[in-house]
């Protein structure tokens, strides 16, 4: 992997090759003290990762930012700030893939960059990268999500704190009371209580609602394309909901909040689409609407890529684990075999399961989608249908 770092501080960039090369000897550390320098290297060798300080001594960082874009759409763009995105620099963000304040310590950025889970040489792979970072609007982490991770972290982090952060954002707030209340329909009386709902979704499922709620809320600009984001919404539901079944029907009930939280996500890359720039997908949804050509096929055939793979490539630039970005990338193709509980193929049939009624359309396979050998167990394959079924 080659990375590129660029910022005005000579000693700083020195701390963090030797951070990087300190535990990956095999990464190629480029190093950049002004723009003009790194737009040569940009123009002369291929990279996989720019890190960047905004405050470049040459040029304006976000003039910067849309160079790397246009010379190597495939790099992944990390830029370094002094304070949050000030007057001029806004342009920036809606180019970026993460955003962090300084100071920070060299070991930081690198769990950073160990997080994103982009060493594989495939050419799919690749193409992936260029699409999603040649979108002249990156959908942007969303800012209370940021905060509730930070939150989270702490160790003297109550859930009423949380609750308070959550309560800021009216919609999050009704949705994660909506969520409770479907989650726990068993429960001897309502949820009415933010706090309550807090602790009942637990921590994975909060911060994946927090993150899909945000998505959308900022999906005004550009606006998806003949993408109904309620439905779009109240499938997500669903098959979250169906996926957390079957690994709690299998006893994975350690997996339960990852099944739900990849389940809410999962075709979070149909929000990344609809916002082509060249208005391709309107046509997309209406040909996967009227025809028996699976969505996905009609997405690879207009772009090389489908929704799932841009989502799942979208979460990882976000710092999610390899985990959670897996099974949102497979659930169209789940590989048969291999060890321990197959999420994959969970999501894939929970999602086929639930494409039908209310979510008919852009959302359903036309079928169940997943052959018994899959699964490499046709009981299993059985029990799954009928728990799904009820």
């Amino acid at each position: 992997m080659r990375i590129l770092v660029v910022d005005g501080d000579g000693d700083l960039l020195q701390a963090i090759r030797r951070a990087f090369w300190k535990r990956h000897r095999a990464w190629e550390v480029l190093l950049a003290q002004t723009g003009a320098e790194a737009v040569q290297v940009l123009a002369r060798d291929p990279v996989d990762i720019v890190i960047v300080d905004l405050g470049l001594p040459d040029m304006a960082g976000v003039d910067f930012i849309h160079q790397v874009r246009d010379l190597q759409p495939g790099a992944v763009r990390i830029a370094l700030a002094d304070s949050p995105l000030a007057e001029g620099q806004e342009p920036a963000e809606g180019a970026l893939h993460r955003l962090f304040l300084k100071p920070l310590e060299p070991d930081f950025l690198l769990g950073v960059v160990e997080s994103l889970d982009i060493e594989d040489d495939e050419t799919n792979v690749r193409a992936i990268r260029a699409f999603v970072g040649g979108l002249g609007r990156i959908p942007s982490l969303p800012s209370l999500y940021s905060e509730l991770v930070a939150l989270l972290q702490r160790e003297d982090a109550g859930m009423n704190e949380v609750a308070r952060l959550i309560r800021r954002d009216l919609g999050v707030a009704s949705q994660v009371l909506k969520l409770a209340n479907s989650v726990h329909c068993a429960s001897d009386r309502p949820v009415a209580e933010l706090g309550r709902a807090v602790a009942m979704l637990g921590v994975d499922s909060l911060r994946s609602l927090v993150l899909f709620r945000g998505i959308i809320s900022g999906a005004d600009s550009p606006r998806p394309q003949g993408l109904d984001l309620e439905k779009l919404w109240f499938h997500s539901f669903e098959v979250a909901t169906g996926v957390r079944k079957l690994v709690v029907l299998e006893g994975e009930t350690q997996l339960a909040d990852l099944a739900f939280s990849a389940g809410l996500l999962h075709d979070i890359g149909l929000v990344v689409l609809a916002t082509d720039p060249a208005g391709r997908y309107r046509a997309i949804l209406e040909q996967a609407q009227t025809s028996r050509t699976p969505l996905a096929v009609l997405e690879h055939d207009t772009y090389g890529v489908d929704h799932a793979q841009v989502g799942a490539h979208l979460l990882s630039l976000w710092g999610l684990p390899p985990s959670f970005c897996r099974p949102v990338r497979e659930h169209h193709a789940p590989p048969s075999g291999g060890e321990g509980f197959p999420l994959s193929a969970a999501l894939h049939l929970a999602d086929a399961r639930h494409g039908g009624g209310k979510t008919a359309g852009i959302f359903a396979d036309g079928r169940w989608g997943l052959h018994p050998h899959v699964l490499n167990d046709p009981e299993r394959f059985a029990r799954w249908k009928a728990c799904l079924a009820m």
